[in-house]
């Protein structure tokens, strides 16, 4: 009962009292000891311990003092078994009691504790002392290297600024051992030069040796699922203008599809999935179209440090602030996500805290994209009149009017004649620039850690006007405590989205180039050219309403507190704690003129109707928390990793949209200046989600050879039937380490050899919220005896249940030679069942459809990644050449529909049109291509020949003789990356290629055959037309009137092969920087989408073109 009074308390929580908490949790950081060295001395050590070995009396000294420990494990186990009593003695003297005729000594240096041998006694003689710096590749000082003379426990530790100085006696040819966490060891031998400084190397291995899936943290060398882990540094030179393309670059499962209408359109979201789409969609009635339902029913989970955030929170995220990012695909890595893991999960860490000093960096991108017009073949003005002259525009149906069309005809030849050769395309295009500036601050010791970053992209796109602005400020406290650690992140952000005035592309493509947008004086034109005979009257100039004081622009302003507490009461056992709290304030305005073109064939009678103001503000309002139990343990041959955890999580939101008519004075941009409202009834959405979930999961290795883990998760969601609310998540998986056997030990070549196999069961996401639950609205007009009645909106299904994936996966991972060859290959089946479709009903049940569990779709396919070194120096600053290839392969087939999609399917035949229709059949994809296959042009009439479903051949098009024609999945796609590495400079190259798939040439129907004569169109509309008979062509006659309609004739291969990718980065020498107090500067160049070639030719970007990129970045930190 407690828990259900829980969430009705959760919706009473309004925004203040969220301020109010992120206020107090501030405050707690704020007012948290700044210096904790002073701290850990003055720590009083409580210990009772009997037959305890070394090591773990140690660890309770850490936890109790908050110092850190480094010592050679082997030391402390050769002092063995200890009994203890120490009552209220500080560190050194409880240390200086268990260290006592053991052999054994300390050295305390800052907050670090270094356990050594007691130093050999050296005969008296000369000493040496030598002193140097510790950086890492990129120039950062590192704090904590032990420095050790091999041989002896003789050594230091690097201080908070990398430096070091060490007195050593004069012996021959010493040798200093240089260590520390996450990066290789190296020795260094002293030749007489009293200053060493060294620069140590990242530990991929070590890195790479854990998964991170979001809640926990798994090793890699006993994971069983599929995984991609991308670092911040493959992100920097991978490109930095758009995170979400720079994933698709490294890894082709992870797919972007491109969007003919949106082109690079800033404030376009794009359309993600992983491993194909798994989820039906029954408002989609053409491939042209997209569906924003059917996107987030396929797109993948985004999660942020644990929580959940949106796709647009994930494309405006800033670059700088993130660690790593790891996408997790099959069910054993995404069973943990329950009902949402089923179409891939992507997981996003941010950036720690670095310990050291105060640190200042700043971060500065430079985009510049020109637009890429080069799909566009339009006609000149000469042709295009040919071309109007050859399809008979200029001639009359009635001989009277024939002089009135040689009049038009003859002044736009004139116009011609005089050089008028207007190139529309050029005037709404721009170079755009985005500026994207960061600034950090960060630094703290290894008790308490601080960061603050403000950031500031203005992204302008290449059409004028169109913008995108996000501003980010983040604040993060860490304090560690003894056995306790307290983490606040919070993030402020606002966006900015601003359309174009300019309105949409293709309507400067259909203008055509005899017009002139201004007047002889220079002055623009409102109207482009009228006329009572051709194009229905008059044809209005877009450039005119371009310079109108219009508005469209949407507005988003969120704030995210994420606080976390962790406690480690013994080793391997971690208990955290995790609460997010997300308020999100949204508002869409849209403001057209009375001026505006739109208005002007209003009558007298509606001229205060003239000008609109749409207004659409909306907010949300979202809690989560879990409780996570996670223990690691390693005995002997055994290893055991186990966790359990609770989450449960609450959210709201509301939307409304407005319309008002009737602003007719100037500037008139203000809601409360319309005269009245639009026609009809506002409109407003809510939907609330109320979800919880328990989480098992086990982890055993043996031997580092054989391992098997497992998860189940138990969740309940609101959203659907009330006898179906509770649902069960599963995985299992085992694999085999074969590099670890006795037999391959001794060899030098294979340095890994792993097998995994994983089957499980994840669920999907994206769904109405009351699907499940029947809905009414208030019904319109008057009451009826002081009653007011409601109409039924939504039917609903109290045996609604889950959509579930089944998932099987095997793999393998190959390296040689110390991994400088590796080759990673995974299998997978996914078939989802009980997909929610819509089952139709009979009339006379007074309702259409509702939602239903029927349905199944499967995905099947490989992918597989190729990463070799070919030449590495042994210098780090030497010569490095590694070339890395992909390729993703994805069948996609429909298994099973509903009723109701088999009937939309009929419905949607009937009403066919000029593009194909966007049918789901049992055995087909869900991306086929459905047309009436065609054998061609018949040369003797110029009619196009078609064969009917019972293979006799016919000249009309019949929709019932759509069959599939092709399937927009590529056969494979993937890339090819090369990357080269001498001293501080970086070259790297990314190529994509897409093979064996088909599209549909919209350009060819809409710009070639089904051309307006009125419009300009492409060029080959004047070529390869049937003229004669025994013409052997590729299109009908200008002359042909009859509407070409979904054809296997423009269905074509759809291969391509681009250069995603290029970049040039150099970091600057140390030695360059240290004169100016500067720890690195880093600087790249980049450029994106420099070339594609591609088999077919078609119009790309109609609404909003595509562009080129360059960019510049600079990073430094003091």
């Amino acid at each position: 009962m407690k828990k259900n009074r829980w969430f009705p308390h959760l919706w009473g929580i309004k925004m203040k009292n969220v301020l109010l908490f992120c206020q107090a949790t501030l405050l707690l950081c704020f007012f948290s000891p700044g210096s904790m060295m002073a701290q850990n001395q003055k720590s009083v050590i409580h210990l009772s311990m009997k037959n305890a070995t070394l090591k773990e009396v140690i660890w309770e000294i850490e936890k109790q003092s908050g110092f850190v420990f480094a010592y050679n494990a082997d030391d402390l186990l050769k002092a063995g078994k200890v009994n203890v009593e120490i009552d209220g003695k500080t560190v050194r003297e409880a240390l200086d009691i268990c260290l006592k005729n053991i052999g054994l000594s300390y050295v305390v240096q800052d907050n670090i504790i270094v356990i050594k041998q007691k130093e050999k006694e050296f005969p008296e003689m000369k000493k040496i002392t030598v002193r140097g710096k510790v950086v890492d590749k990129e120039g950062i000082p590192l704090p904590g290297v032990t420095i050790l003379l091999k041989g002896t426990t003789l050594g230091v530790v690097t201080d908070i600024d990398g430096k070091y100085s060490l007195t050593l006696p004069e012996v021959d040819m010493p040798v200093l051992v240089f260590s520390f966490v996450g990066m290789k060891g190296q020795e260094v031998k002293y030749t007489g030069k009293n200053e060493i400084n060294v620069v140590m190397e990242e530990d991929v291995k070590a890195m790479e040796e854990v998964v991170v899936t979001g809640i926990f943290r798994k090793a890699k060398e006993s994971f069983t699922g599929a995984a991609t882990m991308v670092t911040d540094k493959e992100l920097a030179m991978a490109g930095n203008r758009s995170i979400v393309s720079t994933l698709r670059n490294l890894d082709p499962s992870f797919n972007l599809s491109e969007s003919l209408n949106f082109g690079s359109d800033p404030n376009h979201l794009p359309t993600i999935t992983v491993r194909g789409m798994s989820s039906l969609s029954s408002e989609i009635r053409s491939v042209t179209e997209e569906s924003t339902n059917l996107r987030e029913a396929n797109q993948p989970l985004f999660i942020l440090d644990g929580f959940e955030i949106s796709l647009e929170r994930f494309v405006d995220i800033d670059e700088s602030t993130v660690a790593s990012i790891t996408i997790l695909k099959d069910a054993s890595a995404t069973a943990i996500y329950g009902s949402r893991g089923s179409n891939g999960v992507v997981v996003i860490t941010s950036k720690v805290p670095e310990l050291g000093k105060l640190r200042l960096s700043y971060t500065l991108n430079l985009n510049m994209e020109t637009p890429d017009l080069s799909s566009y073949n339009l006609m000149n003005a000469y042709e295009k009149l040919e071309f109007e002259k050859a399809s008979g525009l200029y001639t009359a149906a009635n001989v009277a009017d024939q002089p009135a069309f040689n009049e038009i005809y003859n002044r736009r030849k004139m116009y011609a004649e005089r050089g008028v050769n207007t190139y529309w395309l050029k005037y709404p295009v721009r170079t755009g620039i985005t500026a994207n500036h960061s600034v950090g601050l960060s630094g703290g010791d290894q008790s308490f850690r601080y960061s603050a970053r403000v950031s500031y992209r203005l992204n302008k796109g290449v059409m004028k006007g169109s913008e995108r602005g996000a501003f980010n400020a983040s604040l993060l406290f860490s304090y560690n405590f003894k056995k306790f650690s307290f983490k606040n992140d919070m993030l402020i952000s606002t966006t900015k989205g601003t359309n174009s005035p300019y309105g949409g592309y293709s309507q400067y493509g259909n203008l055509n180039p005899y017009l002139r947008p201004y007047d002889d004086d220079g002055n623009i034109v409102k109207i482009l050219e009228t006329s009572n005979f051709l194009n229905g009257g008059s044809i209005p100039n877009p450039l005119y309403d371009a310079l109108l004081a219009q508005k469209d622009e949407s507005k988003n302003f969120s704030i995210i507190d994420n606080l976390s507490i962790e406690y480690s009461p013994i080793p391997g056992l971690r208990i955290a704690g995790r609460f997010n709290v997300t308020s999100i304030h949204r508002r869409g305005d849209k403001y057209l003129p009375a001026d505006h073109t739109s208005f002007d064939n209003y009558t007298e009678d509606r001229y205060g109707e003239k000008g609109s103001y749409s207004y659409s503000p909306g907010e949300s309002i979202k809690y989560e928390g879990d409780i996570t139990l996670h223990y690691n343990k390693e005995f002997g041959r055994h290893m055991l990793s186990a966790g359990l955890s609770y989450s449960i999580s609450s959210s709201k939101e509301e939307s409304y949209a407005i319309k008002a008519v009737g602003l007719t004075a100037p500037n008139a941009d203000y809601l409360g200046m319309a005269n009245q409202y639009a026609s009809g009834r506002p409109s407003s959405s809510d939907s609330k989600n109320r979800r919880v979930g328990g989480i098992g999961m086990i982890n055993y290795t043996y031997d580092h050879r054989f391992f098997v883990d497992g998860s189940i998760k138990i969740e309940g969601s609101s959203q659907f039937g009330a006898d179906r609310r509770m649902a069960p998540f599963w995985s299992v998986g085992a694999g085999w380490n074969v590099n670890n056997e006795k037999f391959l030990k001794d060899q030098q070549i294979l340095s890994t050899f792993r097998l995994r196999l994983s089957y499980g069961s994840t669920g999907s996401q994206g769904f109405n919220s009351y699907q499940a639950v029947t809905t009414y609205k208030s019904v319109d007009g008057k009451g009826y005896n002081g009653s007011y009645g409601v109409l039924l909106m939504g039917l609903g299904n109290p045996d609604l249940g889950w959509q579930k994936t089944n998932q099987l996966n095997g793999g393998f991972e190959l390296g040689f030679l110390e991994n400088r060859f590796r080759l990673n290959f995974d299998a997978y089946s996914k078939i989802t069942n009980d997909l929610l479709t819509d089952i139709y009903l009979p009339t006379a049940s007074g309702f259409e459809s509702y939602k239903a569990n029927v349905g199944k779709v499967s995905n099947m396919g490989y992918e597989v990644t190729l990463n070799c070194a070919i030449f590495k120096s042994i210098d780090p600053k030497g010569f490095f050449l590694s070339i890395g290839t992909s390729a993703f392969h994805n069948v996609n087939k429909v298994k099973k529909i509903s009723n109701s999609i088999a009937f939309l399917n009929d419905k949607i035949l009937s009403e066919a049109g000029v593009n194909p229709s966007f049918l789901y059949k049992e055995g087909e994809s869900m991306n086929t291509i459905y047309a009436v296959k065609s054998l061609g042009i018949d040369p003797g009439n110029g009619k196009e020949i078609f064969v009917t479903r019972d293979g006799s051949l016919s000249y009309v098009w019949d929709a019932n003789d759509q069959v599939p024609c092709g399937n927009t999945d590529p056969m494979i796609s993937g890339n090819l990356n090369v990357n080269v590495t001498y001293k501080n400079i970086t070259l790297n190259a990314i190529f994509g290629y897409t093979y064996g798939g088909q599209n549909y040439n919209y350009t060819l129907v809409g710009k070639v055959e089904n051309i307006d004569p009125a419009k300009n169109a492409d060029r080959r509309v004047l070529y390869d037309r049937w003229r004669n008979p025994g013409d052997i062509v590729s299109y009908k006659g200008v002359d042909n009137k009859t509407t070409t309609k979904a054809s296997s004739r423009f269905v074509m291969d759809d291969n391509i092969f681009e250069l995603r990718n290029v970049s040039l980065s150099y970091v600057l020498p140390t030695e360059w920087t240290d004169k100016f107090g500067i720890g690195r500067v880093f600087i790249s160049a980049n450029t994106e989408d420099l070339f594609r070639i591609s088999s077919i030719k078609q119009e790309r970007g109609l609404a909003y073109p595509f562009s080129r990129k360059f960019s510049f970045s600079l990073t430094a930190t003091f």
